[in-house]
C-alpha cells in the first residue's frame, strides 16, 4: 500500500529512523546570503580551529534511533552537563519525546567486555566506533512569518529540534569533534496532509520565480532576444535597457517573495510545472523513503534535510574587571554540518 494511505497505529507509537550526520563545511550557494556563511566560518575558526573542515573534509556518521514520546527516562542522564539549560533553551519549550540510539551488533567473539557503540566510521586508522548518548526532541507547530504574513501559510512546516551527545571524540581529515560534544539538530517536518498543502502553496511562488528568470533570459538572448540591444539606434537601445531593468526588478522581487516562504515550505527540485501535476504530488507522497512513524500524530511524517550545530564553550573567556560579571554561560552555537533522516520499518 502507498504510504499516503499508511498511518501509524496510535499517535504515541514510537518510530524507527536512520539518522545520518554529515559533518563538514558547505560551499556557499550562489543565491544564498554569504554573510551568514562568513559569520559561521569566523565562528568555526574561533571555536574549532582555523583549519576545521578545510579542503572539503567530511565525516559521515549514520546510526539508527528509536523516536518515542517518553520524556522521563532521559531527563536523568545529567552526564557531564555543566549547564543543562543549553539543551532546554535549544528545544525552546517542553520536550515532546526522546531519541534513543540503537546499539550496533558486534560480530567479535570477545564482545562481552566491548563497549556498546551506536555508529562506526572509517578514518586513516581504520574503523572507529562511536557511542552516542540519548537526547530529547520537540516538534514545534508553525508560526507566521512576520512581518509579511499574519497567518500561517497553508501547509507550512513544523520545526523539529533535538539534541544528542557524542560520547567519543571523532576525527577524519580536517574534521574533528571533541568527546562529550553536545550536538543540536533542527529541520523542517511535514505530516502528509501538511505536505500536500505545502506543495500547492509553494508552487505559485516557485513558478513566478522561474518565469521571470526565463523572461529575462529570453530578452537577453543573442540569437532570439531583443534586437534593440544591438545598439544601432541609441533611443531604441535606451528603451530596451529600460525594459530589461524592469524585467530584472520583476525577477528580483519574485525571487525575494519566493525566498521569504521557501524556508518553511516543502523543498521541491525540478521545474514547478512538472511538480504541479497531481500525479507528481501523489508520487512525492508515495515515496516510501520519506514517510515514517513519528510520535505526535497517526499521520506519517517526513523530515527534510536539516542543520547540525555544536554547542562549544568559547575558549576566550570574556575577562571582566569585576569577577562577578564573568560571563559563565558562554556556550556558542556553530554550524558543523547537515543531517538527514530516513524511516525504517521492521520487515
Amino acid at each position: 500500500s502507498s504510504s499516503s494511505q499508511l498511518t501509524s497505529p496510535s499517535p504515541w507509537s514510537p518510530g524507527k529512523w536512520k539518522l545520518t550526520l554529515d559533518f563538514g563545511v558547505d560551499e556557499p550557494k550562489p543565491d544564498s546570503s554569504s554573510l551568514e556563511q562568513n559569520e559561521n566560518r569566523i565562528q568555526l575558526d574561533k571555536l574549532l580551529g582555523d583549519n576545521w573542515g578545510a579542503e572539503g573534509g567530511r565525516l559521515v556518521l549514520p546510526f539508527e534511533v528509536i523516536i518515542s514520546s517518553e520524556t522521563s527516562s532521559t531527563d536523568k542522564n545529567g552526564r557531564g552537563q555543566a549547564n543543562p539549560s543549553v539543551e532546554m533553551t535549544w528545544l525552546g519549550g517542553k520536550p515532546t519525546g526522546s531519541i534513543q540510539c540503537i546499539p550496533k551488533e558486534t560480530n567479535d567473539d570477545e564482545s562481552d567486555d566491548e563497549q556498546i557503540h551506536h555508529a562506526t566510521y572509517i578514518n586513516n586508522k581504520g574503523e572507529q566506533r562511536v557511542q552516542i548518548s540519548p537526547g530529547l526532541w520537540r516538534n514545534e507547530p508553525p508560526t507566521p512569518i512576520l512581518p509579511s504574513f499574519t497567518k500561517i501559510l497553508s501547509g507550512q512546516a513544523s520545526s523539529l529540534r533535538m539534541y544528542l551527545k557524542l560520547v567519543n571524540s571523532i576525527e577524519r581529515n580536517t574534521i574533528s569533534i571533541p568527546e562529550d560534544q553536545l550536538l543540536l539538530l533542527k529541520s523542517n517536518t511535514f505530516r502528509t496532509t501538511q505536505y500536500a498543502s505545502g506543495i500547492q502553496t509553494v508552487l505559485p511562488y516557485q513558478y513566478a520565480k522561474e518565469q521571470s528568470q526565463q523572461a529575462l533570459e529570453e530578452q537577453l538572448n543573442h540569437e532570439t532576444g531583443d534586437r534593440r540591444l544591438d545598439g544601432s539606434d541609441l533611443l531604441e537601445t535606451a528603451a530596451a535597457y529600460k525594459d530589461i531593468a524592469a524585467l530584472v526588478m520583476e525577477r528580483d522581487e519574485r525571487r525575494r517573495r519566493w525566498k521569504e516562504v521557501e524556508g518553511v515550505l516543502p523543498k521541491i527540485s525540478g521545474p514547478s510545472i512538472k511538480i504541479g501535476r497531481a500525479a507528481t504530488t501523489e508520487e512525492l507522497l508515495n515515496d516510501v523513503k520519506r514517510w515514517g512513524i513519528w510520535p505526535g500524530d497517526t499521520e506519517l511524517m517526513t523530515v527534510e534535510r536539516g542543520v547540525v550545530l555544536a554547542a562549544v564553550s568559547a575558549k576566550q573567556k570574556k575577562q571582566s574587571i569585576f569577577p562577578w560579571m564573568q560571563d559563565t554561560n558562554s556556550e556558542e552555537m556553530v554550524v558543523v554540518g547537515k543531517w538527514s533522516a530516513t524511516p525504517l520499518f521492521d520487515e
